[in-house]
């Protein structure tokens, strides 16, 4: 068959701001009627409703997952981490995004919270016996928690690429790379020292002694602040648990190191001992030293005991006074840091979504219309709003160069066509494209219409259909369409719908003539997949055009 010779079939993109101009359809509802694959997961598993196969859909890659949403941004990159993660041979292990580690992790930071908030609380508050008592009861939890978190974080994958998207999932690699990290210190929070300690030493004096410190080794067991996402529930926790570790610290201070050589002073004396009185309780002694701290921190005062008369009263209310300072600085200068990230491009969005409500109102949209220019607003800024060219405008041309190559390495390595195309050219024609963004039922090509460009899909989803209406392929990240329009000038055979919000790079003819020779490698692979898919097009359309008939034919013989 000869590609000069044919009807194109595939159609130029319309622009979103010239979309009603240039067609009288802009959008069509796609229905998919491909039939569906079934779920990988039946390749290890038959049985979709059994409790294994609901069982190891936990440990698999989880669209909803946070890291997922935000690295994993096309249907398509999603379905081929979920397949390469199952037709591997490590299919039983766990991958650092699925639904099991997203609430392994928010198990793990309320556990390490509540352990380093009652760890300080029973050394500075609980007697000795009962310190012990409690000691026991959390390290062994302790102990517990960290094997089982050892033994997750050997069956879990890790990604040492900048988007997160290789996953190795191999054992050896990933108790490799466990080593290098957290091992030795989950390892030794898994051992069971305190039982060791009871077990083998008789002595009481250094039996206190040994379970202080292991108590004391507790504290540091890491909290992983970074796992939470929210700024300002992070503020809030380290606040709280900075007020809380400051009054332990303040009791212990407080009556293990009163001395009666530093002088008498009633008012502090009676604080002291109302502490020291476990008689007294528990909550007790602590909201009554909390109320101390706050004056301390916040007020600057020495509250309802007075300014201490003792070296070691005034000491350590100085020492408070001065953390209370600096606390209150980190505070205000955390405060600023809040302000600016909300001043900069989330306000910036707040007030461009403020705008577009209001032009909405005024023009009438009607609700799936509004919807859809929302959706458009948050794919397209991802709540962080940015004038672009101001600010590659205000960049040196060598700096604006670099960062045109780094963005169009990312795009045109995801392209099977140009592997083995020679950087230069592959720079030089992403330089030439254009970025076009399209949403869910967006008609980007239309049968009839002439076009004179190629258009790659960067990331989404696309459906093909025939002139008479039949869905005949889907298109996903890295894959092309409308290569025919690089050779012939006539009209487009195909509709190509957008699944989902899809990004598609468009090269036109022009610059692909002059940048590409016929006898390149990619002009020769663009014209050979060219003829190739006309082949498969025309044959599809005839053999449903074949079915219509048979299926009006025998109708009107029912008739």
């Amino acid at each position: 068959m000869d590609l000069h010779d044919e009807h194109e079939i595939e159609g130029e993109p319309v622009r979103l701001s010239q979309q009603s101009q240039r067609l009288e359809l802009i959008t069509f509802e796609h229905d998919c009627t491909l039939r569906d694959e079934p779920h990988y997961l039946t390749n290890r598993i038959e049985s979709p409703q059994s409790c294994a196969f609901r069982f190891r859909e936990w440990f698999l890659i989880d669209p909803r997952h946070p890291q997922t949403v935000r690295y994993y941004t096309s249907s398509y990159l999603l379905r081929s981490e979920l397949v390469r993660h199952i037709k591997s041979r490590y299919w039983f292990m766990i991958h650092p995004f699925s639904r099991f580690r997203f609430y392994w992790e928010i198990w793990l930071v309320l556990y390490t919270y509540a352990l380093m908030l009652a760890v300080p609380f029973t050394i500075a508050f609980t007697g000795t016996m009962r310190r012990e008592n409690y000691v026991y009861f959390i390290a062994a939890g302790v102990n517990l928690l960290s094997t089982a978190e050892i033994v997750v974080n050997c069956l879990t994958g890790f990604s040492t690429d900048q988007y997160y998207q290789h996953v190795r999932l191999g054992p050896w690699d990933v108790f490799v790379n466990y080593l290098k990290g957290m091992f030795v210190i989950d390892f030794i929070y898994a051992f069971p020292a305190s039982l060791f300690a009871r077990a083998f030493i008789r002595n009481e004096a250094a039996l206190e002694v040994v379970l202080n410190v292991v108590s004391g080794l507790l504290l540091f067991k890491r909290f992983r602040f970074e796992m939470i996402n929210y700024y300002k529930l992070r503020l809030i926790l380290i606040s709280g648990l900075f007020i809380h570790w400051c009054n332990c610290f303040y009791k212990i201070a407080a009556t293990v190191v009163e001395d009666p050589q530093y002088g008498e002073d009633p008012l502090w004396d009676e604080h002291v001992k109302f502490l020291l009185n476990i008689d007294n309780g528990m909550m007790r002694r602590y909201g009554h030293c909390f109320s101390t701290v706050l004056y301390y921190l916040f007020v600057m005062s020495f509250g309802e005991i007075g300014i201490p008369t003792t070296v070691h009263g005034k000491v350590l209310g100085a020492v408070c006074i001065i953390v209370g300072i600096c606390f209150q600085l980190y505070l205000i200068l955390q405060f600023f840091k809040l302000t600016t990230m909300t001043n900069s491009t989330k306000r910036n969005y707040a007030e461009s979504v403020s705008q577009l409500q209001a032009y909405m109102g005024m023009k009438q949209f009607p609700k799936e219309m509004a919807n859809r220019l929302m959706f458009y607003y948050e794919k397209k800024f991802e709540k962080c709003y940015f004038d672009e060219d101001k600010i590659l405008s205000t960049l040196s041309e060598p700096l604006r160069h670099q960062i045109d190559d780094h963005s169009a390495a990312r795009f045109y390595t995801t392209v099977p066509v140009f592997k083995d195309v020679p950087r230069s050219l592959l720079l030089a024609l992403v330089r030439n494209m254009e970025k076009e963004i399209y949403l869910p039922n967006d008609m980007i090509v239309k049968a009839g219409s002439v076009g004179s460009w190629i258009c790659f899909i960067h990331t989404g989803s696309v459906a093909a259909y025939t002139q008479s209406g039949k869905e005949i392929f889907h298109l996903y990240d890295g894959d092309h369409f409308g290569e025919i329009s690089l050779f012939l000038k006539n009209k487009r055979l195909l509709n190509v719908i957008a699944i989902e919000f899809t990004q598609i790079f468009v090269l036109r003819r022009k610059a692909f003539i002059e940048l590409v020779p016929p006898e390149n490698a990619l002009y020769q692979r663009l014209e050979e997949k060219a003829k190739e898919r006309m082949q498969q097009i025309l044959l599809e359309e005839e053999l449903y055009k074949s079915h219509l008939l048979m299926v009006d034919g025998g109708g009107a013989m029912t008739d």
